[in-house]
C-alpha cells in the first residue's frame, strides 16, 4: 500500500485535491490537522502535556468547558518561536503515532490500495519519512490570496503573516517528488485527470 504525503502552502488547496482522490479512487485521506485537534481535547493524548506546557503563560488558555482554547494557545506560539518548537516537540510525536497505528490497521483490512496523509508540516514533523512519496500542491499566490480572503475571510495583513511563518514555494519544489498543479480556475474533472496520471495504483 503507497503512503503519499500531500503537503503545501496555506491555501493552495491541499484539501480539495484530497476530496478528489478520496472520492475517485481507493484511497485513504489522513489529515493531521483532525489528528492533532482530536489528540488536544480532553482525553487526547496531547491534552495534559499541552495544559502542563503552557497553562501558566495565560489564564484564557481553557475554554469554561475545561476545553484547550485554540485561539489563545496560537497566539501565545505565534509570538514566540521557542513555544512554538516545544508545541511541536509534544505533538508531532503523538500525530506520528496515530498514523502509523491507522495504516496498519487499514493494511489488514485490504479496503484500500493508497494512503493519502494530507500535512502542511510535512518536512518539520517528519511525516515525509514515513511517505514513499511527497506531493506537493502548488497555486500561485494571487490564487492563494483570493482563497483565503473569499472563503475563510482573512484580511492582506493575516495572510501575509501566514506567507511569513510558512516556507516559500522553492522549499517545496526542491524536496517534493510530484507537483499538482491547483491554480484558481482547476476543477475537479481537471484535478481528476492530473491524479490519474500520478496515481498507479495495482493490486
Amino acid at each position: 500500500m503507497k503512503i503519499i504525503g500531500l503537503t503545501g502552502g496555506i491555501g493552495n488547496g491541499k484539501s480539495f485535491v484530497a476530496k478528489v482522490a478520496e472520492k475517485h479512487f481507493p484511497i485513504l485521506h489522513i489529515n493531521t490537522d483532525e489528528i492533532a485537534r482530536m489528540q488536544m481535547q480532553k482525553g487526547g493524548k496531547s491534552f495534559i502535556k499541552v495544559v502542563e506546557e503552557f497553562s501558566h503563560l495565560s489564564d484564557k488558555l481553557l475554554n469554561t468547558d475545561g476545553e484547550i482554547n485554540r485561539q489563545e494557545l496560537s497566539r501565545l506560539v505565534m509570538a514566540d518561536r521557542g513555544l512554538l518548537d516545544r508545541l511541536d516537540e509534544i505533538t508531532h510525536p503523538a500525530v506520528i503515532e496515530e498514523i502509523n497505528d491507522i495504516i496498519e490497521k487499514e493494511k489488514a483490512s485490504g479496503r484500500f490500495k493508497a494512503v493519502l496523509i494530507e500535512t502542511a508540516l510535512i518536512y518539520e514533523a517528519g511525516i515525509d519519512s514515513i511517505c514513499d512519496e511527497v506531493w506537493y500542491v502548488y497555486a500561485p499566490e494571487g490564487t492563494r490570496r483570493r482563497r483565503l480572503m473569499t472563503e475563510r475571510g482573512y484580511t492582506q495583513e493575516t495572510i501575509d503573516s501566514f506567507f511569513m511563518n510558512q516556507n516559500p514555494v522553492e522549499f517545496f519544489l526542491s524536496r517534493a517528488d510530484r507537483t499538482v498543479p491547483n491554480g484558481f480556475d482547476v476543477t475537479e474533472k481537471d484535478m481528476l485527470e492530473i491524479l490519474s496520471g500520478y496515481l498507479m495504483i495495482t493490486e
